[in-house]
């Protein structure tokens, strides 16, 4: 995620990666094969990560709308200290590359969606959150939100405190949901 971070995800080869861990090209090769193998076992790590972080935040004890607040939070927080994920998100390797890697990112995306769309259907559940918003659609929305924000803040070279933009994202939209 660093070479990422600094470089971009075409900068991640395996002699790169190879040198920055300290092996041979050749060991890298019998664990991960090629490039699109590492970049797989990268989204498998992030998704690990984001799994990791939000079964920290006991959400449990949270209300529905106080849940899906705090996964916001959280994202955006998970971003800001991995800013390599949106260039991954965002690379070309994604867009145009090998189709492993393309399925595995959607797979990740597909599990946040689906795992966003489950709370606002909570919220919907306990009242907080009106009935005629289509979870699926409003999650699609929200995360467009966090990733478009991400965009933004790797455009300005981090110059804003991601973390502090969740309000935004709060008060436009999940706001907006509430029951009139």
């Amino acid at each position: 995620m660093e070479i990422i971070r600094q470089e971009g995800v075409a900068k991640l080869t395996t002699r790169a990666l190879s040198k920055a861990v300290g092996i041979a090209q050749p060991t890298l090769f019998l664990h991960f094969g090629n490039k699109s193998h590492v970049l797989v076992a990268l989204v498998d790590a992030v998704q690990e990560r984001l799994q990791q972080q939000m079964a920290g935040l006991d959400l449990a004890r949270l209300s529905p709308l106080e849940r899906l607040k705090a996964v916001i939070r959280a994202h955006l927080g998970f971003i800001q200290q991995q800013p390599g994920i949106p260039r991954l998100l965002f690379s070309e390797e994604l867009q145009s590359g090998d189709p492993v890697f393309r399925k595995r990112m959607n797979q990740l995306v597909q599990f946040f969606l689906k795992f966003t769309a489950g709370l606002i259907s909570a919220g919907q559940d306990a009242g907080e959150i009106r009935s005629d918003i289509i979870p699926q659609q409003a999650a699609c929305l929200l995360i467009a939100s966090i990733q478009g924000l991400a965009f933004r803040w790797i455009l300005s070279e981090h110059r804003f405190d991601l973390t502090e933009q969740d309000d935004i994202i709060i008060t436009t939209l999940i706001e907006g949901w509430a029951p009139r």
